[in-house]
């Protein structure tokens, strides 16, 4: 899955700052996994989070403010595409963007969420090729599993609620498709079962799960609120070895580094502080942001009043910190 174009590499991001988009954004480790590998790795780069509120003021703040490049999450994966100047295949197949390259002002996306599922998954000493594989969601995520695991020779069935929406991508990367009740049904002659779906629904009944199946779920929350799958008896993956795997081909594009994910597993541990925590609004695009102004959350205040920045604010740190944010 991995996907490469000349030019990219050290020599492009020295000093250079990079940010995840999203909205909400400031739940992100991405900072964390990011600037643990620039420190690691002695770049001088710099990475933050930037909440706005459409896909379009994405590519703009990109160019405004020479963002080196960008990880795209929710809900801008598939918003972002008409704004970008080049589309590398396997984020067009998949119809989302979650890492964007900036050279010289030409904007390039690239999904590296097929890297991420297969390199965790290689990381466990699991088997893909030959493998049945049942993907369950085909939005963004679950559209980047199938690709991935396809890729490494899988044979990989794909299901969503929205069955036309399944199919056709199924016909489109050559990849199996069934309706979610007759998927569901044969789940326990799969190898892997992808949630790619929101925490805490599960289309099946925990004692279909065989302990020989290996259970991978998107989401990175906790037990607790993603209904008990450490209760199975199978092997549970969780969203954050996707996360963190994913990050590593974008890391590859970003800086031609092999990022540590050892480093990259202890700074996803790291909590924000809320005493400590240092956010900015961006109210123009002449005041340009970077390094040397950094802040944990930048929020894209442009055509608002203080008001409505403010509650922006008070919502993400909700988010993150509850009643005491």
């Amino acid at each position: 899955m991995a996907e490469n174009l000349p030019g990219f590499g050290q020599d492009a991001v020295s000093g250079e700052f990079y940010a995840v988009f999203g909205n909400p954004v400031l739940h992100s480790r991405s900072p964390q996994l990011y600037n643990s590998l620039f420190t690691c790795d002695n770049v001088n780069a710099f990475y933050t989070r930037i909440y706005t509120r459409t896909g379009k003021a994405v590519c703009e703040i990109i160019r405004e403010h020479d963002l080196a490049g960008a990880n795209v999450t929710t809900p801008f994966k598939e918003e972002v595409i008409p704004y970008l100047d080049r589309l590398l295949p396997g984020a067009e197949k998949i119809g989302a963007v979650n890492t964007i390259i900036n050279r010289r002002g030409e904007l390039t996306g690239y999904n590296t969420d097929g890297a991420g599922i297969t390199g965790a998954l290689d990381q466990e000493g699991i088997e893909l090729s030959g493998s049945k594989c049942l993907v369950i969601g085909a939005g963004g995520a679950g559209k980047a599993a199938a690709l991935g695991l396809l890729s490494s020779g899988a044979d990989v069935l794909i299901t969503d609620m929205a069955a036309d929406k399944a199919s056709d991508y199924a016909e489109t990367i050559g990849c199996n498709f069934s309706v979610p009740d007759e998927a569901v049904k044969k789940i326990g002659k799969f190898n892997i079962v992808v949630l790619a779906i929101p925490p805490g629904i599960y289309p099946f009944d925990f004692e279909q799960i065989k302990p020989d199946m290996t259970l991978f779920d998107a989401n990175y929350r906790s037990p607790s609120e993603t209904g008990g799958l450490d209760s199975l008896p199978c092997k549970v993956i969780r969203g954050d070895n996707w996360l963190i795997y994913q990050a590593v081909e974008a890391y590859r594009l970003f800086t031609g580094n092999r990022a540590d994910t050892d480093i990259m597993k202890k700074g996803f541990k790291q909590d924000l502080e809320l005493d400590n925590l240092e956010i900015r609004v961006i109210k123009s695009d002449f005041q340009k942001i970077g390094p040397d102004n950094f802040a944990d959350m930048f929020v894209d205040g442009r055509g608002l009043d203080d008001k409505q920045v403010n509650l922006i604010i008070y919502e993400e740190k909700s988010k993150v910190f509850g009643s005491q944010g």
